[in-house]
């Protein structure tokens, strides 16, 4: 039989090829059935090898496995023909010290327009990880970076399971996209990448959403978005993260994107309201993909009422109710959080004044406000108390909307609280707080009567 060690499932209609060790052209063909099983008869006297054919071998990145069978005598033979597990893989190509929360992943980076692959690309996948330093929480960004070999495969060894990670591959001055990568409870991954190498003089600036600055280029998106029952949906926002222009959907639901850099990219839809639709797509040059998105309205939660009992209200959540009441900022709680948005939490900050947001090539966006002068600046931020060393990452790659609790918006530095000012610092402040932060307190308007 043959079987796949990483699915752990038979491997059906696979093909089988049985042929003499001194001579390949003497042998026989078969094929596996739903149960993985198969049979050749009439073999003689002598050594035999097996191998098999499968697109689950191509998508793998694996050779055909070989295996050798003497025949000496007449009767059955048995042999099991093996896909090898993912555990096997990874530590053939990480070696022993690839540990149970990490992942080995695999891929090539071909050329857009030829399909052919590409030889010494740079593929990094990096993901932040959160410290505690003076008093603060820092970030530290973690990367894994790898060079394609002479056949344009790459391996990224010690890449953390079950999350998800950014990754981008690059020849010199060509790059794909940034794209979010998942990496699943799985040992070995596979993942690859697609370079547009034509684009050279044809990459200009070109503004995007909220001002962004991305790359223009040939490839070309065509979509429809429409709401679950099918029926059109018009003025949705479609882009490709980093890249094209920002257009909207027509009155039939339709949008069409012509200037995006080709290769392996993000395609994005949103609306007010309504969840953000994210895909990862391979746009070649000069070839319009067709999608269709359907986009559903964001999730609403019941109000909170909150009961105190015989216990004093936590410090954080005294001292965030005394800055509501004097009124100098925006302030949300987890309801009318989950009302503008379900998904980002710079979402629920459209519409504030004093506020702008930023796109970003990778997942969420950055937050702009009014510094002194009139200018504008990125808004420092705070989580749970704690000022972030935000760096090139976004607040909505950390938490979601559901673990916070209430969000303080300081548009200008001459509102900050004095607990949150930094003499460094001309700009606004935005402070974020989850349900950790404030001991499992439901956070309420101060002004409200109920308890």
């Amino acid at each position: 039989m043959v079987f796949d060690s990483v699915s752990k499932a038979p491997l059906a209609n696979a093909a089988i090829r049985v042929f003499r060790s001194d001579n390949a052209g003497d042998g026989v063909d078969a094929r596996t059935d739903s149960t993985g099983a198969f049979s050749v008869s009439g073999l003689r006297a002598g050594t035999w090898l097996l191998s098999f054919l499968h697109p689950r071998l191509d998508s793998l990145r694996l050779e055909p496995p070989l295996a050798r069978v003497d025949v000496v005598e007449a009767g059955d033979i048995d042999v099991t023909l093996a896909v090898p597990s993912g555990a096997s893989l990874a530590r053939a190509l990480c070696g022993a010290t690839l540990d149970d929360s990490t992942a080995v992943v695999v891929g090539d980076v071909r050329d857009a327009a030829a399909r052919w692959p590409l030889v010494g690309a740079t593929v990094r996948v990096t993901w932040p990880e959160w410290v505690f330093a003076k008093k603060a929480m820092a970030r530290e960004d973690v990367a894994r970076v790898s060079r394609t070999d002479s056949t344009g495969q790459f391996v990224l060894c010690r890449v953390p399971q079950g999350t998800t990670v950014t990754a981008l591959a690059y020849v010199g001055a060509d790059t794909t996209g940034v794209i979010e990568l998942t990496v699943p409870t799985a040992d070995y991954v596979v993942a690859d990448f697609v370079i547009d190498r034509t684009v050279g003089g044809l990459v200009s600036p070109v503004a995007g959403a909220s001002g962004a600055t991305g790359k223009r280029g040939r490839g070309a998106v065509r979509g429809v978005v429409t709401t679950p029952d099918g029926k059109p949906f018009p003025n949705a926002v479609a882009r490709v993260l980093g890249s094209g222009s920002s257009v909207r959907s027509d009155s039939a639901g339709v949008f069409r994107v012509i200037d995006a850099v080709a290769g392996t990219q993000t395609v994005e839809i949103r609306a007010v309201g309504f969840e953000p639709q994210r895909r990862s797509v391979v746009l070649r040059p000069g070839d319009a993909l067709d999608l269709a998105f359907t986009i559903t309205k964001s999730s609403v939660l019941l109000d909170t009422i909150r009961v105190i009992a015989g216990r004093k209200l936590p410090p954080e959540v005294v001292r965030l109710e005394q800055r509501w009441r004097r009124g100098f900022g925006v302030f949300m709680d987890a309801t009318t959080i989950r009302e503008r948005t379900s998904t980002r939490i710079t979402s629920a900050l459209w519409g504030i004044p004093g506020v702008r947001l930023g796109t970003r090539s990778g997942a969420g966006n950055s937050v702009w406000m009014r510094g002194v002068g009139g200018g504008e600046c990125a808004a420092p931020v705070f989580l749970d108390g704690f000022p972030l060393d935000m760096g090139d990452i976004s607040i909505d790659e950390l938490v979601s909307p559901l673990e916070v609790v209430a969000v303080e918006v300081y548009a200008r530095s001459a509102n900050v609280p004095a607990e949150f000012m930094n003499p460094f610092n001309s700009c606004g402040v935005l402070l974020v707080w989850t349900r950790l932060g404030v001991g499992n307190v439901p956070v309420i308007d101060p002004r409200r009567s109920r308890r």
